[in-house]
């Protein structure tokens, strides 16, 4: 039992406020110091206005806190959460809704266990949904998404598939240039834009009007870059939060290592992706543009080996735009290189449960197998139904929800400009992976 207070939304909230307007003040600073015009003036003028407004938030700080309030909201914001981070209980019951972004790699497939067992124990699990971005054709490993949506189906709660029109192919044809660490667009349009979409469209399907807190998990990891390591563990997403919704974005795994996640997955018997048993690190684009080299042209030997289409299609997508996949690394010597490899060590080969045994020493593979099968073997966990003061809210639309995982036959009634991803086939009716 946390021996934390109730997570105060209303004061986070009042947070979220000032912080969007301390941005737009110093968004409106530069564009008036860059090229003053009447036009930026009036901007300037509207900013400083609403971020006077916003200070608010300092008396209700020393209201709610009984102390000082922080130099700043987004110091408060962050001194605030920061007890709040570990307290998974806590941060599901503020939750009207707690959507689990899903690559279907290993850590999202560690963070959803965690998650739904809290969330079973509070008889809170009617507030999961697994969200999947897909990245299109071509991009994405094989059956990526069919196996994200087993994982959801795994542990009883819904999922939800999203994606941009055309993928990355598309989004890189268009902008004549590949995405990199100062331009990731594959994150910004593809993910991020596209999950932000199925935040608006899930509210206005259970019909929730009044403001409501979203929890989003994501499995970020500190050990996985410097990057990574700065990062808050648990934050209000300004840029995605609004009037009507305060939005936190968490990383249940920020503070996990390789190993552990690893454990968990050979414990529970999880299935992961084949594609690890290759010993690439991630489950990313096939060809992602922030891996290392040697990661890349590991996977430009596991899609020869399966006889892919995407390294084709990228070559031949790299030569049409001249660009290449990295500054100063084309896809082409990447191919070059994995082929030099292939003919000096045959083919790129590997066994199911190898990744386990790479991370946790001989033996452990066996020992997940068992679990696998074992996980497999049982009846799936029903689906909850959907609270009722969801479904009582005036205009709620709840129908796409209550439907089991594998049953989405129709959308959401909410305008947008991306639809949702046909539905793939059921897990039964899918070929093996690989």
């Amino acid at each position: 039992m946390s021996s934390l207070p109730p997570l105060p939304v209303a004061l986070l909230d009042l947070l979220r406020r000032a912080q969007q307007a301390d941005n737009e003040l110093g968004t409106a600073l530069r564009a008036d110091a860059k090229d003053p015009t009447p036009k930026t003036a009036a901007r300037l003028a509207r900013a400083r206005a609403a971020a006077r407004a916003a200070e608010v938030w300092r008396g209700a700080w020393a209201a709610d806190q009984g102390t000082a309030p922080p130099a700043t909201a987004a110091t408060a914001s962050r001194t605030l959460l920061d007890r709040y981070q570990q307290a998974v209980e806590d941060l599901l019951r503020a939750a009207d809704v707690c959507l689990v972004q899903s690559s279907a790699g290993k850590d999202s497939l560690y963070i959803l266990s965690i998650v739904v067992e809290v969330a079973r124990r509070l008889g809170m699990l009617d507030k999961v949904i697994v969200v999947h971005c897909f990245l299109g054709e071509d991009a994405e490993w094989p059956q990526v998404a069919e196996l994200a949506r087993r994982q959801a189906e795994h542990h009883g709660v819904r999922f939800v598939q999203v994606a941009a029109p055309g993928g990355l192919v598309a989004l890189i044809d268009k902008r004549g240039m590949f995405p990199d660490s100062a331009r990731r667009l594959c994150t910004s349009t593809l993910k991020r834009s596209e999950a932000d979409k199925a935040i608006a469209m899930i509210l206005d399907a259970l019909g929730i009007t009044r403001h409501a807190v979203v929890l989003v998990c994501m499995g970020i990891r500190a050990e996985e870059s410097p990057d990574r390591r700065l990062k808050a563990p648990l934050s209000v997403n300004t840029r995605t939060s609004s009037g009507n919704r305060l939005v936190l974005t968490w990383y249940p795994a920020f503070q996990v290592t390789q190993t552990a996640v690893w454990q968990r997955i050979r414990d529970l018997g999880l299935e992961y992706h084949p594609t690890y048993d290759a010993l690439l690190f991630r489950l990313s684009c096939i060809y992602c543009v922030l891996a290392g080299k040697s990661h890349l042209v590991r996977a430009a030997r596991l899609a020869k080996a399966l006889g892919l289409s995407a390294t084709e299609r990228f070559l031949s997508l790299e030569e049409r735009i001249q660009h290449t996949l990295k500054p100063g690394l084309s896809l082409a010597r990447i191919v070059a290189e994995a082929d030099s490899l292939d003919a000096a060590e045959g083919p790129l080969t590997w066994n199911r449960g190898d990744a386990i045994d790479h991370h946790l020493g001989p033996g452990n593979a066996a020992r997940w197998a068992e679990n696998l099968a074992r996980a497999q073997a049982a009846p799936p966990p029903a689906v909850p139904a959907l609270r009722p003061v969801h479904a009582a809210l005036p205009g709620a639309r709840p129908d796409w929800l209550t439907l089991p995982p594998t049953a989405y036959t129709r959308r959401p009634r909410l305008a947008r400009p991306a639809a949702l991803v046909p539905d793939l086939p059921d897990a039964a009716g899918t070929r093996p992976l690989f």
